[in-house]
This record gives C-alpha cells, structure tokens and sequence, in this order.
C-alpha cells in the first residue's frame, strides 16, 4: 500500500507578517495623536479592548480551523480507505470469476471463453461505474 505524502510545511511569510504589525501599530499612533487630549484615555482603552477582542477571535478562529481541517482530513482519509478496501474485494471477486471460467478452457472453447470474459469484464465496469456515479 502507498503512503501518504507528509504534509507540507507551512511557511511564514515575515515580510507580510511585520509589514501587518508595523501598519497596525502606525494606525493606532495616528489614531492617538489625532484624538484630543481629553479623549486620549477613551481612545486609548478603545484601542485595547479592540486588540484583545481581535487576539481572543484569532485564538479561537486559529484553534477551531485546526480542528475542523484535521477532522475533515479523518474522514476523506477514511472514507478513501473504505472506498480502496470495497474496490480491492470487487477485484478479487473479478479474478475469482474470470479464473473459474477460463478454468474449464479448451482449444475448441476459447472464442466462448472470450466473449465471457468481455460480457464479465462490461457488466463488473458498469457496476463500477454505477456505484461511483453520484445519482441524482
């Protein structure tokens, strides 16, 4: 059975990363010395409580996406391996038959013996694709 590739690192883009930091920190700044005086503590504790809101939502947003892609990853994987395990018994089931058949083979009987294994072959292929085929 083949592996599953490891899955790739994820890369930090820093120059994006200190560019969000400096802009964001350059706005609050301007944001204080455009505020009166008289506002400054408002604007100030404004400014806070608008970073740790943010801090608190990126936290959980950043905490459920790891969960959900990792469950969603479970299920495809899982669901794959059903679906290889399904398809690997029909196989068998496919050489079981066409052995069988090709068993009883003589010289006179091979065109016979062919066009059953055609008729086998169509019919296990149609059901393949039947079963894989999403009905509306």
């Amino acid at each position: 059975m083949t592996e599953t590739p490891a899955p790739a690192h994820f890369r930090i883009r820093w120059g994006w990363f200190v560019g969000c930091i400096a802009l964001g920190l350059g706005a609050i700044a301007i944001g204080a010395l455009v505020a009166p005086v008289a506002a400054l503590p408002g604007y100030i504790a404004g400014v806070l409580a608008n970073v740790g809101t943010t801090l608190l939502l990126v936290g959980i947003v950043l905490l459920l996406e790891r969960r959900i892609v990792d469950s969603a990853i479970r299920v495809v994987r899982s669901a794959n391996a059903h679906s290889n395990d399904a398809i690997r018994a029909q196989i068998r089931d496919l050489e079981d038959r066409l052995a069988a058949e090709w068993e009883s083979a003589t010289a006179e009987n091979i065109a016979e013996k062919k066009a059953e294994t055609a008729r086998v072959v169509d019919e296990f292929t149609q059901r393949v694709v039947d079963e894989a085929t999403p009905h509306e």
